[in-house]
């Protein structure tokens, strides 16, 4: 008898904990929904640069056969300024003069590795300052790891490290004479991607520039350029929304007075709810077409200069107060390019030996302290 009740005992336990599970709610593990790698890098927010003595958030771009010669060093020196970008190949680790003397770098890579570049739409030597698409992923980003190891000494000193791929970028199957990119639009994308993995395995601190963005397509965002609108925008939607980077950079030509307004057009495109800091490695005028500065250099070179100066505090003020993070003068040198919009617009002339001190370069001397 004392085994059957027993039996029957068990029976009505394993009954009555059938019938609870029955009536209690069930437990559901939430499983979120997977978000794709892009994603998940969106907008990595990377703290505002706080000056220090000597190392301000002004700078010069830097663009010479000789750019990284001890001799331009000691003028950037001199100048005061606390930032240059570079354009250097990945073949070249020279940048490290500027970091061993105290300035900080925006390195803008030309990815030119003979071995290992697409060139269906030109070569190295007929786009001299181009970057091209890579053949293979894994040896681009080793060469990018390669590339950014003398850095790291230095990053640990308290120097910035910011990383460029590539300048203005336009697909070259559409824009068939772009001088700095020689590949499509997807081919570039899939490049930054690449980039953003290689720069984050170095290390994580690193701040990833997406490409400079056109002075001139963001006149056309505030109807300043003609029709386009629309193309401008879409344009803009394939560098801004992947989003892998850490910032943008907005070059500035054009007029003064719509530095805000260009700002305020790149912050509308992107997704609502992100903000990401921004920073100017291309910055400078008098421009012709602005009805604040309508001299030319070949009218009047010494009126062109004194309105070259006083542009200096102008727009690199106006980079400050839109909230720029590091604004750079263009450039150190006046640089010798197909459109005279831009060959007098240093503050150097190198025409004469040493380079003659422009009026700009005074004040520019003149304005950096001042922000301190």
């Amino acid at each position: 008898m004392k085994i059957l009740f027993r039996f029957a005992v068990s029976i009505i336990a394993l009954i009555l904990l059938l019938a609870c599970s029955m009536i209690a709610p069930r437990v559901v593990t939430h499983q979120p929904t997977p978000v794709p790698m892009v994603a998940t890098q969106q907008f990595t927010l990377v703290p505002k640069l706080t000056p220090v003595p000597g190392h301000n958030q002004f700078g010069v771009y830097v663009s010479t056969s000789a750019a990284t010669s001890q001799d331009t060093v000691s003028t950037v020196q001199q100048l005061g300024a606390g930032w240059v970008r570079l354009n250097l190949a990945t073949s070249d680790q020279s940048y490290v003069t500027y970091l061993a003397a105290g300035i900080n770098v925006v390195l803008t890579v030309l990815y030119r590795e003979p071995a290992n570049i697409v060139t269906d739409n030109g070569t190295p030597q007929e786009y001299i300052a181009a970057s091209f698409p890579f053949k293979s992923k894994a040896q681009y980003q080793q060469n990018i790891r390669t590339f950014l190891q003398p850095a790291l000494k230095y990053l640990k000193s308290g120097r910035q490290v910011w990383v460029q791929g590539g300048n203005e970028i336009a697909d070259a199957t559409v824009v068939t004479k772009s001088p700095f990119w020689r590949g499509t639009m997807e081919q570039y994308l899939a490049e930054q991607q690449a980039l953003y993995e290689a720069v984050k395995s170095v290390d994580p601190d690193i701040p990833v520039v997406q490409a400079g963005l056109q002075s001139e397509t963001m006149d056309v965002l505030l109807g300043k350029k003609g029709p386009g609108y629309a193309s401008a925008v879409k344009y803009m939607n394939a560098l801004l929304v992947p989003g892998n980077y850490d910032a943008v950079d907005l070059h500035f030509y054009g007029c003064v007075e719509d530095i805000p307004g260009k700002v305020k057009a790149i912050k509308a495109l992107l997704p609502a709810g992100h903000t990401v800091p921004w920073i100017s490695t291309e910055n400078s005028g008098p421009n012709v077409e602005c009805k604040a500065t309508p001299i030319s250099w070949s009218q009047d070179l010494t009126e062109f200069e004194k309105v070259q100066a006083q542009q200096v505090p102008a727009r690199l003020s106006a980079c400050v107060e839109q909230g720029g993070t590091v604004c750079l003068w263009f450039s150190l040198f006046n640089v010798k390019l197909g459109s005279d919009a831009f060959n007098h617009l240093g503050l150097l002339d190198e025409d004469t030996t040493p380079p003659r001190q422009k009026p700009a370069y005074a004040a520019f001397q003149a304005f950096v302290p001042q922000q301190k």
